[in-house]
């Protein structure tokens, strides 16, 4: 085996990292999950410092760049931004940090989803909204990748409406997916939305698919909604293709076959291992706390890592 088959080989082995401010990012663990078993993850929940769609963007980037040594240190073979005022905010410079550890953030992946689900063929200029995180909305991420998207691919520049969701963040992390309360919330957000009549609507923040119920009901019938995850499903897999980073069959999990998952907090509370449970349909032996202030410029490496 000569160097580079042995480096892919050790790469190979080890988890893919993934973060968000709560447990939003669950959604995209979830579907990363199902689509490549053998893998295992690392996630990460900044549960002790969400929500950040309300916080300033350079205290964002600081959590963020926190968050990103915590993974290298632990061992990880790329890192995916599964937050998207994170991804807004501080990508470019989890990229630098990571180097030379690929970085796939959401922000890209949700922009390409949403050209992609237009209908063929309109007769009118296409319609897309984009609800997100305060942050996200101001920072008009999705407006500029859309429109960079757009002229890439010739396509005529759709008309686009944002609506910032503020409260939407705080209904999942409580557990709040359905039901009444969800609904006026959505519907008292979403009013001109709906009378924008979107052919698209972005979910601009990886909590938001958990309130893809109250969402649809309050916009108008057929109206498509569209998230991130498996356009991140599909970058994985060309960076594990083509860097020959596929994990291998493993028997030594209870699962056969299946990796491991490891999960760490940032909150000392049950909360995230309850709604984690809940979301994922399993069973969470123990979820790891971690102090990420102790990450400040890339010190805090006394931590010590969790065996995959």
């Amino acid at each position: 085996m000569d160097q580079r088959d042995k480096r892919s080989h050790d790469m190979a082995k080890l988890p893919i990292g993934i973060f968000d401010s709560g447990i939003g990012g669950l959604t995209v663990l979830k579907t990363l999950y199902n689509a490549f078993p053998a893998e295992s993850f690392i996630y990460v929940g900044d549960l002790g410092r969400s929500p950040y769609g309300s916080k300033a963007a350079d205290t964002v980037q600081r959590y963020a760049l926190q968050i990103t040594d915590f993974l290298l240190h632990q061992g990880v073979k790329m890192i995916v931004i599964a937050c998207n005022t994170a991804s807004a905010v501080a990508g470019n410079a989890v990229r630098h940090r990571a180097h030379p550890i690929p970085v796939i953030e959401v922000v890209g992946c949700g922009a390409k989803m949403a050209l992609e689900m237009l209908p063929e063929e309109l007769s009118e200029d296409a319609r897309i909204g984009i609800l997100g995180t305060d942050t996200t909305v101001k920072s008009e991420v999705y407006v500029k990748r859309i429109n960079e998207l757009a002229l890439k691919t010739g396509l005529k520049l759709p008309d686009i409406q944002q609506q910032a969701c503020p409260l939407f963040v705080p209904l999942v992390e409580e557990g709040w997916w359905q039901g009444e309360l969800s609904d006026k919330i959505a519907e008292r957000y979403l009013h001109s939305m709906k009378s924008f009549e979107p052919h698209v609507v972005i979910l601009g923040c990886t909590h938001f698919p958990l309130l893809s119920g109250p969402i649809s009901r309050a916009l108008p019938e057929g109206t498509v909604l569209t998230d991130c995850a498996p356009a991140v499903v599909r970058e994985v897999r060309t960076i594990l293709d083509d860097r020959g980073w596929h994990a291998a069959e493993r028997t030594d999990v209870a699962e056969s076959n299946r990796g491991k998952t490891v999960f760490y907090c940032s909150d000392t509370g049950d909360t995230f291992r309850r709604q984690a449970e809940r979301f994922l349909d399993m069973t969470i032996e123990f979820v790891h706390h971690v102090d990420l202030e102790m990450y400040e410029d890339g010190e805090g490496l006394e931590c010590f890592p969790q065996p995959i």
